[in-house]
This record gives structure tokens, C-alpha cells and sequence, in this order.
């Protein structure tokens, strides 16, 4: 991995992180938060039933209109309650808790300040029962006109002495925030089982999905209404993460409330088929009841309403208009079941938060294609909701938005980035190779212009160098105007570079008269040796075009060029001083073309290459060897041939047969069998070889070393 890069993917990801942990602390991110868990619980929990522990009658429509012709209006008066306690105590349940607030008699007082019968009955029922658990309201209250003798009033010593809760050790965020309560008429809260807070506050968004399962008043702790059968006379302890019981553990949030585990199916009966059956009942008719008592038997049963009239409807994550008994009937069906939701701990968020800033500024950082600088922060998205849908299903909620913005930010930051950066390098790749290559080999190093800079600082590369030089060029240049040695050296300059362009080859520079070229770098080509070879075959060919167009200038010149070529590894990188860099190419290699560029005369070859190239060459490459060098700087002779032509040549067949008679006669040559080496050697075409090799065969012969 690059260092630099990785440090900028680093870099990348670490701001994405640091914007989003902030966002987070600050709670930007909440009300989409909310929106997110809204989904999901829908998604996850309407399919879910409660406890079937857990009854609840309900004050709906049916039962309001049902009964407005015989007790009138909403509210009922308290007798009709204590028909439903005596119903509902036919069946014996665990415990009835009320929805309903009993905070003020139905009727009034009379003169000596006695209940009447109507609130009377009620209290009665509530003595037999036994069972029988209110509720009571605590509330932070804003002074005024009309409740200012009520603010932080005592609570009756003897509500405290049967109903604030004891064993309670550890912190309990909230406490001291509640200023004024609302507990049933006396005459009813000292014949109660128990007593239960119903006063929910909703979040931000207004939607309810959390409570306290304690609350606090003057230092005093009241179960809600929910969880009032469950922590009744048992040893609580409150952490900062969660409400431990022997029997439960309730996990918490940073505010000590508990995201309540809704489900979407509960056990309701409406509170006028009670009454129908209770009417049935005493008359004697067991049969056919619409509610059986005996259906309550052990169960702990709610009443509540969810007629719009009565005022409970709440906004919930499962419906816009909720019946608020729900919200009890879950959190006592969480205890029941042990379904208790854990909500997102912020150890696990801000993890979450370095692990998909990393993955989206690295995802996009490192891929090369668009589709994929896409299609991985989309994918790492994807994964994120799997992994929030299935830690939901299994009761571990976690932090969605936040992640989410991670992998957002940190990819859109990074393409941003590359964006930016890449142009800017692009632009500096294309102003300093522009004139070394093709237009095609330019945009293939501008589509990844960082693998490029590992040539900047230089480093070793396969390449094929060609070196080449007018023939006769200074006698020429000595008989000519400036001006046409100018127009010449252009005219041959422009027919050059397009047959070393075509072939993918870097002009590194020009010196006078002479090219200097190589295949292989910038951009690495695996047949560098073949282009090469190719593209000095090409240069030779359109010294024909070259000729007739100085012909045409008045430029009277036959000119011939020698190339000499040579293979291997070479140092690569911009070499120079501040002000002035050239991208080139050193080390013995190049030295040995421009070296092998120098013998042309002495074979009379116009391309000649080394061994090392010729070993990278394929069939279709036809050369000759031409003979054995020593080359400063190498300890062994050099091997050297001629390149002739190349693949579909017309030359081809003919170049065959001087390549094979060349290659026999220095063989020949080589083991010393001068006479037949002088024989071949004679029916060669190149003159000049077949001077220099009869010559050399003849003085062996003449030496007497026939053999």
C-alpha cells in the first residue's frame, strides 16, 4: 500500500469521523434517528403479539355510544367501575391496573365532606378487590394563577408510608425535576393495591417511545404503570446502563430511560361487553357471554381507552394515533417475556463511525472504476441496515444515521478529493509527458495518474531503448543553409515521432540530429522489445516520404538513418536540477544502443540490435546475426544482429533466406570453418558484411588455419 495514499485515506476518513462523532454528540442526527427506529419497529414488531399474561379492556366507540342512553356521557360515574371490578374479580386476575385517573370525586362531597355514593362504591369495590392498582400522575409544572398553591406540595404521609418504593440504591437520572403530582381521591388510594405513574413525555418529534420505569418526586420512587407489578416489593438497583431487579434487568439509555419493546398485537376486550355479560350474569344467564370472566384468570389486566373522546391517543413508532394503554400493556408484556430492547450504546456507535468512515473514504479511494466507487459505500450501506434490521430482530438496537453519515461523508469527501487532485495531476502528467508521447499512451497515464508517481522519484523499469542518427548529416548541415537544416530536421523529425507514437514508444529527446527513444515507460508494455523493433523497421520505410518531401521543399538529400536498439532494465524518473527536469532514462542499457547506433557503418546495417533484445522478439521478427562485439562495461561480447523486416513483409521470403545464410556463415565463422564461412559469406547481400566477414575469413585462411 502507498504511504502517501494511505495517509490520505487516513486523513479523509479521520475528518469524516470527526465531523459526524460531532454531529452525533450534539444530537443532530436524532430526528432521523427517530425516523429510521419508526421504520424498523414497524418492520419488526407489528407482527409481534404481547404476553397473552396481559389483558386489556378498553373505553372504546362502541362502548361510549353504548352506554351514553344509560349513564350518559364521558366520564362514567365510579359505580359503573365497580360493576366492572366485581365482573372482573369473577375471574380472579393477578392485578387490575387503571389507565384512568380517579384524582377528583364524580360527584361532590357533601356538607361534612363525606364521599358520595357513587365515588363510594367505587372505593368499596377497590377494598374488595384487593388487586386493584391506579394511577397517579407526576409532572414538571410551570408555575401559574391557577396551580400556584400546588407546586412542590408534600405528598400525604401516609401515600408514602403504603407507596413510595424502598430498597432502592444507585442514581436515578431525572430526580428533583418533577414539581407537582396528581394521586387519587384519598378515600380510594388508602383501599388500593398499588399505585402507578401514567404520565408519558414523548421525544423531540413528539412521538412516545421511552419512559422512566421509575419516577421521582421530593425523594420519593413510584413505579410507572407498566412495570408497577413487577418491582412491587422487590430490591431495585439502577446503574448508569440499566434497572436491575432479582428478577429482571432493564437496560437504559443515557437519559435512564427504557426504549420501550412495542409489539403490534395485543389481547383487548371493549369495555361494554363486560358490562353486557356482568347484565347476563345477573340475570342468571351464564350462557353465551360475550367476555367470560374466568378468561381473566392470573392475568394482569389494563383499562384503558381508545375512543378519541377520552383523550389517550398517543403518537407511537407503530401508529400516528396509539391507544397510550399500549404503551403499558408492552412495557409489562417486556417483563413477562423478558423482551427487553437495548438501546444503542455509544461505545458501539462511535466504533461504527470509524469503521464506515474508513470503508467509504478507502472503498472509493481505492477502486478505479466509477461503478464501483459507488457500488461499495452502497454496498457497505446495504450492510449497515442488514446489520440494524437483524440486531433489532434480536433486541440489540444500534445507531443507523449516524454510520450512515459516515459512509456517506467520507465517500463523497474522498471522490471529492480525488477529483480535485486527480485533475490537478492529470494536468501536470499531461504538461510534462505531452511531448514524449502519443496521445494514446498520454490518456492511458492520465486515467491513473497516481500509479504514476513512482516514476517522479525514479525506479527501475523493463524497457527497449532506441537510439538513431542521420548518415552524412554534419557534411550535409556544412553545405546547407541554416534554414534548410532546419526544414529538414523537421521534416524527418515529424515522420519519426509518428511511426515511434504509433507504436506506443516515449521520445526522450532529440540531440542534433539523432532520436532518442524507448517503449516500456511510462506506461510498462510486456512486448516493449517487439514495438520497438517495429517501430525502427517503420522509420527505415518512410525514408521514401521523408526523401520526396524535401524533394519537393528543394531540399536536395538521400537520407539514411542508423538505429541501434538495445533491451533491458533501465533507471526511470525526472532527472535534473529545480528549474529544469527532464523525464529520461539511464544506465548501461541506454548506453549500449546508443553504442550499438554507432556500428551501423562498420556492418552496413540500418537497424541493429542487441541479444537482449532479440531474445524478446518473436517469429515474426526476421534478423540475421551480424557478429560478436565487445561493448565497454561488459565483461563478455555482445551478440548483435540485424533487424530486416517485419511480419507480412514483401520482403519476407527473400529476408528469410539471407537470414538463414547469414546465420549458417557465422556459425561457420564461429567454429573456425573459415572456407565455407567464406563461401556463404560471398552470396550474402550486404556488401559491407561480406566484406568485412570474406576478409576476416580470408586472413584466417591465409594464416593457414583451414581446417
Amino acid at each position: 500500500m502507498n504511504k502517501k495514499k494511505a495517509t490520505t485515506v487516513l486523513g479523509l476518513a479521520g475528518g469524516a469521523f470527526l465531523i459526524t462523532f460531532l454531529l452525533f454528540q450534539f444530537g443532530f442526527f436524532k430526528k432521523f434517528e427517530y425516523l429510521v427506529y419508526d421504520q424498523a419497529a414497524k418492520w419488526v414488531r407489528i407482527p409481534k403479539a404481547a404476553s397473552d399474561q396481559v389483558a386489556i379492556i378498553m373505553v372504546d366507540e362502541a362502548s361510549l355510544q353504548a352506554l351514553n342512553a344509560t349513564v350518559g356521557r364521558w366520564p362514567w360515574p365510579r359505580a359503573l367501575f365497580a360493576d366492572f371490578l366485581e365482573f372482573i374479580m369473577m375471574g380472579e386476575p393477578r392485578a387490575v391496573l387503571f389507565d384512568i385517573l380517579f384524582t377528583e370525586t364524580h360527584f361532590p362531597r357533601d356538607a361534612k365532606g363525606k364521599l358520595n355514593p357513587d365515588d363510594n362504591a367505587l372505593v368499596a369495590a377497590t377494598a374488595q378487590s384487593g388487586r386493584m392498582t391506579l394511577s397517579m400522575q407526576l409532572i414538571k409544572d410551570t408555575e401559574d394563577e391557577k396551580n400556584k398553591g400546588l407546586m412542590n406540595r408534600p405528598l400525604p404521609r401516609d401515600f408514602l408510608d403504603r407507596y413510595a418504593m424502598k430498597g432502592i440504591t444507585g442514581a436515578m437520572p431525572g430526580a428533583g425535576e418533577n414539581n407537582n403530582y396528581y394521586i387519587p381521591i384519598t378515600e380510594l388510594y388508602r383501599v388500593a393495591h398499588n399505585v402507578g405513574v401514567v404520565e408519558f413525555a414523548p421525544d423531540e418529534d413528539g412521538v412516545y417511545r421511552r419512559t422512566r420505569p421509575l419516577r421521582e418526586y421530593g425523594g420519593y420512587y413510584f413505579p410507572v404503570l407498566g412495570d408497577a407489578p413487577f418491582l412491587e416489593g422487590k430490591r431495585v438497583v439502577t446503574t448508569g446502563s440499566s434497572l436491575v431487579t432479582e428478577d429482571h434487568t432493564v437496560p437504559l439509555d443515557a437519559e435512564g430511560k427504557y426504549l420501550i419493546n412495542v409489539y403490534g398485537k395485543f389481547n383487548t376486550y371493549s369495555i361494554s361487553g363486560i358490562f353486557a355479560s356482568l347484565q347476563k350474569i345477573r340475570a342468571g344467564e351464564f350462557e353465551n357471554l360475550m367476555v367470560d370472566p374466568a378468561e381473566f384468570k392470573d392475568k394482569i389486566v389494563y383499562v384503558g381507552a381508545s375512543a378519541v373522546g377520552v383523550e389517550d391517543l398517543k403518537p407511537t413508532a407503530m401508529a400516528p394515533l396509539s391507544p397510550g394503554v399500549f404503551l403499558h400493556a408492552s412495557l409489562a408484556s417486556n417483563f413477562i417475556l423478558n423482551d427487553f430492547l437495548v438501546p444503542p450504546r455509544p461505545g458501539v456507535t462511535v466504533a461504527l463511525l470509524l469503521l464506515f468512515s474508513v470503508i467509504g473514504s478507502a472503498g472509493t479511494f481505492y477502486v478505479r472504476f466509477f461503478a464501483l466507487k459507488l457500488a461499495i459505500p452502497a454496498a457497505a450501506a446495504a450492510a449497515l441496515a442488514g446489520g440494524y434490521y437483524y440486531s433489532f430482530s434480536h433486541n440489540q438496537l444500534i445507531d443507523f444515521i449516524p454510520p450512515f453519515a459516515a459512509i456517506v461523508l467520507s465517500s463523497a469527501g474522498s471522490f471529492a478529493y480525488q477529483v480535485l487532485t486527480e485533475g490537478r495531476e492529470k494536468a501536470r502528467v499531461r504538461q510534462m509527458f505531452s511531448q514524449y508521447v502519443s496521445p494514446e499512451v498520454l490518456t492511458m497515464m492520465t486515467e491513473s495518474p497516481t500509479d504514476l508517481a513512482r516514476l517522479g522519484a525514479g525506479t527501475k523499469e523493463d524497457i527497449s531503448v532506441l537510439f538513431s542518427d542521420i548518415r552524412g548529416f554534419t557534411t550535409f548541415s556544412d553545405k546547407t543553409s541554416p534554414e534548410q537544416v532546419v526544414a529538414m530536421l523537421n521534416t524527418h523529425f515529424n515522420h519519426m515521432t509518428d511511426a515511434i507514437f504509433r507504436t506506443r514508444g516515449t521520445i526522450d529527446k532529440f540531440i542534433g540530429d539523432a532520436i532518442m527513444a524507448y517503449w516500456g515507460a511510462p506506461v510498462r508494455l510486456p512486448d516493449h522489445a517487439m514495438r520497438a523493433v517495429a517501430a525502427a523497421i517503420d522509420m527505415t520505410k518512410l525514408l521514401t516520404t521523408v526523401n520526396a518531401e524535401l524533394a519537393q521543399k528543394g531540399i536536395v538529400m538521400d537520407l539514411h538513418i542508423g538505429i541501434g536498439i538495445n533491451s533491458g532494465e533501465a533507471i526511470v524518473g525526472n532527472i535534473g536540477s529545480e528549474k529544469k527536469l527532464n523525464f529520461t532514462v539511464i544506465g548501461d542499457t541506454v548506453n549500449l544502443a546508443s553504442r550499438l547506433e554507432s556500428l551501423n557503418k562498420n556492418y552496413g546495417a540500418p537497424i541493429i540490435i542487441s541479444e537482449f533484445t532479440y531474445r524478446k522478439l518473436d517469429s515474426k521478427m526476421i534478423c540475421r546475426t551480424l557478429d560478436r562485439v565487445h561493448v565497454r562495461g561488459k565483461a563478455e561480447p555482445v551478440r548483435i544482429y540485424e533487424a530486416m523486416v517485419y511480419g507480412g513483409d514483401a520482403e519476407k521470403g527473400a529476408a528469410e533466406e539471407q537470414a538463414a545464410l547469414t546465420n549458417r556463415a557465422f556459425e561457420a565463422y564461429e567454429k573456425g570453418d573459415y572456407k565455407s564461412a567464406l563461401e556463404m559469406y560471398n552470396r550474402v547481400d550486404n556488401a559491407t558484411l561480406k566484406e568485412l566477414f570474406t576478409s576476416r575469413c580470408k586472413k584466417e585462411l591465409g594464416e593457414g588455419n583451414e581446417r
